[in-house]
This record gives structure tokens, sequence and C-alpha cells, in this order.
């Protein structure tokens, strides 16, 4: 089998991949290890969040109402509020109440006193003796004043089931004391690199006289997969139809849940990749209408999922994002996609109809608008391609192009 069975189209390869997703199991851990993982349940508060009325601001509680008519010209006076009411008061200011005319030092975060209303800041202020506030700017009953529940309310939904949890997220749940989560476990994926002409970058360009190429590709996955799944870096492997077959043998036996096998993808005759995954299982499909990325497939083994990737990064990198990429986010439950904007063609983006082009672009951003420049390569071994773009767009098969001054949907990156 030299020849592709059939070039199939990015909407078909993609719905029958995803028709072989297995779903990962869940499981439940603490939420400062959870960066990255994919909720496995929707998130409702506990709690009031914040737990009372707090300060917003260092300054003195009072009661708004006592300041009204305050100028530089004309300050009202308060006076301090007594602390006479037992070692209670005095460890719980929330305890002491404020009451017409009185005031209390407070600092950001504090509980507001019972009886207060508002904050004054310290600037708008003068403390005489440490029991009489002279007050410059009057403040309105809520001023600087953060209420119970005000972020969030007991029992409001926060996090829903399929995020992928960022930075801010944990300290969402940080703020509601949810000190576990349930998340999707990280599916383990095998990452291979074929071919003769390979070497680690670790090793010299030069090995037994012959000059060699570094093997980009199984860190491109490894890096790109580590933002949902746990990629296991397998190796190079050498352009033997027995060794590639051993190879996929042994990576399944330790625990892998699949597998990412780039090189040897298309139809040469060194090219045995296809063929080992169809003796091994089943070449689902060998051959997708993408540019750059056509000798992509997709197959089974041992009930496993396994992508026949190309052996050029950029074409590697775009079979990932057009197929590989969903395949993960559907395997681990997740229902967010990639950040999207807006922008303007800044030059023409020719293409064929038939067929699915992944466009590397540059961002421009005006005052006013964001332009696209289209990366003028040829060849999907240019991987400096990828370092110059902000992002790709689609032209999808059945567009011939894009014209100057189109506005098309820009795929950001993550990394």
């Amino acid at each position: 089998m030299k020849l592709f069975r059939k070039l199939i189209s990015l909407e078909e390869a993609l719905k029958i991949a995803l028709a072989n997703v297995k779903r990962t199991e869940r499981e439940e851990i603490v939420f400062d290890d959870a960066l990255n993982r994919v909720l496995a349940e929707d998130v409702c508060s506990s709690i009031d969040s914040p737990p009372f009325d707090r300060a917003a601001m260092d300054g003195y509680a009072i009661r708004g109402e006592d300041s009204f008519g305050a100028s530089p010209n004309n300050p009202v006076f308060l006076r301090k509020r007594s602390r006479k009411g037992g070692e209670k008061e005095k460890e719980n200011e929330n305890v002491v109440e404020i009451r017409e005319g009185d005031y209390l030092p407070i600092q950001t975060g504090m509980p507001l006193p019972k009886g207060s209303n508002a904050v004054v800041m310290l600037e708008y202020t003068k403390e005489n003796g440490g029991d009489t506030l002279e007050i410059f700017k009057p403040v309105t009953p809520g001023k600087n004043v953060s209420f119970k529940g005000e972020d969030v309310k007991k029992g409001e939904g926060v996090l829903k089931e399929g995020r992928r949890l960022r930075a801010h997220d944990l300290g969402m749940l940080a703020s509601l004391f949810k000190s576990t989560v349930k998340v999707y476990k990280r599916a383990k994926f095998g990452i291979i690199s074929t071919g003769d002409e390979l070497s680690d970058p670790d090793e010299s360009f030069e090995l037994e006289g012959e000059k060699k190429i570094a093997d980009v590709n199984s860190y491109v996955l490894a890096a790109l997969t580590g933002k949902i799944a746990s990629p296991y870096r397998i190796g190079i492997v050498r352009d033997d139809y027995e060794e590639i077959k051993n190879a996929i043998c042994l990576s399944l036996e330790k625990d892998c849940n699949g597998l990412l096998i780039s090189g040897g993808s298309s139809v040469g005759k060194r090219d045995f990749l296809a063929d080992a995954v169809a003796d091994l299982g089943k070449l689902v499909f060998h051959g997708v209408a993408i540019r750059p990325g056509e000798p992509t497939g997709f197959g089974v083994v041992n009930d496993k999922p396994v992508f026949v990737l190309p052996g050029y990064p950029v074409a590697t990198i775009s079979a990932f994002e057009l197929l590989v990429r969903p395949f993960l986010h559907a395997m681990h439950g997740m229902k967010e996609e990639r950040s999207k904007i807006f922008a303007i063609a800044s030059k023409k983006i020719p293409s064929a109809v038939g067929r699915t082009d992944f466009v590397r672009v540059k961002l421009l951003c005006t005052e006013n608008e964001y332009y696209a420049e289209p990366i003028r390569v040829s060849g999907s071994g240019i991987l400096s391609s990828m370092t110059k773009s902000d992002g790709f767009v689609i032209i999808e098969e059945n567009k011939e192009g894009v014209e100057d001054g189109e506005k098309v949907e820009v795929s950001v990156w993550e990394w």
C-alpha cells in the first residue's frame, strides 16, 4: 500500500477520528495541582464570597450619612468608638457597634463593624489625638465597602464542567475553600519520530560522517500535547518496517492511551508507517485534503488511537491543530475552543477549492483594527514560518482563497 487509499476532507477525517474517542476517567485532586486540568464537575459555591461585609480600602469605618456636607473648609468631626465592651469586643472588631457620630480605624479586608456602612479613605481625613476625626470629603453609604456575597453568592455556579483550569480559576477555588476538585485524568500519549536522517538535539548534527537533521517533531508534539494530556517521548525509530512495528507494539504496552508518530507517513519507498499501522490494527484513513499535512492518517491498534503524522514540522503542527487537538479535547471532556479574533486580510491569500489551507499569519494592530498578514513561504519544512506568526487562518475547502481586505478569523497561538 503505497498510494493513499482515499484523500478525504478535513471534515470527514475529524468526524471519523472523533467517533473513536474514549473519554478518560475522572479523579479527585487537590485544587492547587489542577492547573491546566479539565474540570469533570460543575463547581457551585457553598458559601458567600466574601463571607461578610468588609473594607475595600484602608481608612475609617463610619455611617456614610454622618459625613454629608464635609469639605476642606468645613470638615465634619466624628468621635472614636469606645472599646469598653469587654474582652470579646477587643478580640473581634465586628462586635463593636458604630453609632451616630462614631468612627473606627479599619484596614482593607477587615470585617465592617456593626452599624457602619461606609469607609472614608485616609487621604480625606485627619485624626486628632487619636479620639477625633476630621473628614474633608463625604462618602455615600456603601462607598469603599465590599459586601457579603458581592463576588459570589452561596449556591451560585462559578465554573463549568469541561473548562481547562487557569491560574485565576485556582484562585476562585481557593476563595471558596474548595480544597479538592474533580478533573478528567490526563491520557498518556506516546510520541515517536521516525527517520534515518534524524538525530536528537543533544547529539552532534554530524554522526559517523553523515550530517543529521534534529528531531524537532517529538519535542513540538510533546509541548503541544502537554497542554491537555501527558506526553511520553519514546524517541527516534529508523526507517525500518519491523522496527516501526516493534516500536508501536512496545509503546502501547507501556500504558500509553494512544500514539502520535511522525515521519514516514507519505507514499515513498521508505515510508512504512501507514502500512505498519494497517498491519497491526486498522488504518481508518490515510490522506487528508489539508495543506500542509496531506499525508496524515489515523488508525486503531489494540483499541487505542494512533495518529500517523507527516515528517515536516509545519505539516505536523498543522495536522495536530486540525485533527489531534480536537481529538484530545474530546477525550478529556474539554469544551473550550482556542482564542480567536477577527482581523482584516492585509493581502490576498490564494487557495485551491477542494482543500483546507492552514495559513500562518502575523497580526498587526492599528488603533481600531487588527490586520492579518500571511507569511509568504513555500514548503512545510520552514519552521520559521511558525515562530514568525501569531496564529493561523483556516481557508475552508469550498473557498477559493481570501481577498485583500476581507475579514478573517485568526486562531491565536497558545504557547
